[in-house]
């Protein structure tokens, strides 16, 4: 009996200090459930899960995954120990705030330029684009506006992933967001889970349509293309008004802030937005919000 006793606690004792792993550059996900009911948990409360090594520190935005879930993307840039924790806007809900865990992190394995070199960033001279580790880029993109929609079949777009990837494309630029030429929530819009979101202010998001959009951006990356998303477009349309107009500029931060918190731990370049300006007062001021709210530093531009 005591026999039993002592191997039970020993195998307890490994499995509690069994530490998670995971390659550089990849995606690590962690997932968090609370007990307390929300109204609309997408705009009431806002999740940061923050990551340390060493001295280093990063505040990653969470995404409202559907139900009670909260999820958190990361791809952490160097090997060693990480620790996480969650932190939330909702002081009093406990199953966000605290309880830090721990991964460790080692030199990634495969052969994807993406994850082998880097995220993507501008060379210090600013003469070319290049990868973390200072290898060159050279950005070789095609355009998917309405590649999201369900308009294009996932089977056409493996195939067309495909069809680019043995071309030597590296570049998709793809819109995540009101699409040009089309009036605001159209049914076109709509994916396999739906439309993204239910309300024209953003405030009530549709996870279904973003898990569908996540299989879509995964498979580039996968497939060694970088996606630059574009939040949106800025041409006026339906009624004469840009979409930021009628969306409104909080609502295209909580749409901003998702689209980061979804695909921030992938190799992406932002966009964001179609046929504006940053002399443009509220389109300025989401960019600075993009460059508050995402810790990767990612390229940040506009499609003028």
């Amino acid at each position: 009996m005591k026999i039993l006793v002592y191997t039970l606690f020993l195998s307890l004792s490994l499995t509690s200090c069994k530490v998670n792993t995971i390659e550089q550059w990849t995606v690590f996900e962690a997932s968090w459930e609370t007990i307390k009911e929300y109204n609309n948990p997408f705009s009431e409360v806002e999740v940061n899960v923050v990551f340390e090594r060493e001295d280093n520190k990063w505040i990653i935005p969470a995404f409202w995954a559907g139900d009670n879930k909260w999820s958190v993307r990361f791809a952490p840039p160097v090997i060693g120990e990480y620790t996480y924790y969650p932190e939330s806007t909702d002081k009093g809900d406990p199953d966000f705030n605290g309880g830090k865990q721990s991964f460790k992190v080692i030199p990634y394995q495969g052969e994807n330029a993406l994850l082998k070199h880097g995220f993507i960033q501008i060379s210090e001279n600013k003469r070319f684009f290049e990868h973390a580790d200072g290898t060159p880029f050279l950005w070789l993109g095609d355009t998917w506006w309405k590649g999201l929609c369900k308009r294009m079949t996932w089977e056409g777009f493996q195939e067309l992933t495909a069809d680019r990837k043995a071309k030597g494309f590296n570049v998709v630029q793809i819109v995540c967001g009101p699409y040009p030429d089309e009036d605001m929530m159209e049914a076109r819009w709509e994916n396999e889970g739906g439309k993204p979101y239910e309300t024209i202010d953003f405030s009530t998001m549709n996870p279904a349509y973003f898990d569908y959009a996540d299989r879509r951006i995964k498979h580039l990356v996968d497939n060694g293309i970088v996606p630059v998303i574009v939040g949106g477009w800025g041409r006026p349309q339906g009624g004469g008004r840009s979409t930021l107009a009628q969306v409104g500029l909080e609502g295209y931060k909580r749409h901003w802030r998702n689209i980061i918190a979804r695909y921030g731990a992938y190799p992406t370049i932002w966009m964001v937005g179609g046929e504006v300006k940053d002399s443009y007062g509220p389109w300025s001021e989401l960019a600075g919000y993009l460059k508050d709210t995402d810790p990767c530093n990612h390229i940040l531009c506009y499609h003028a």
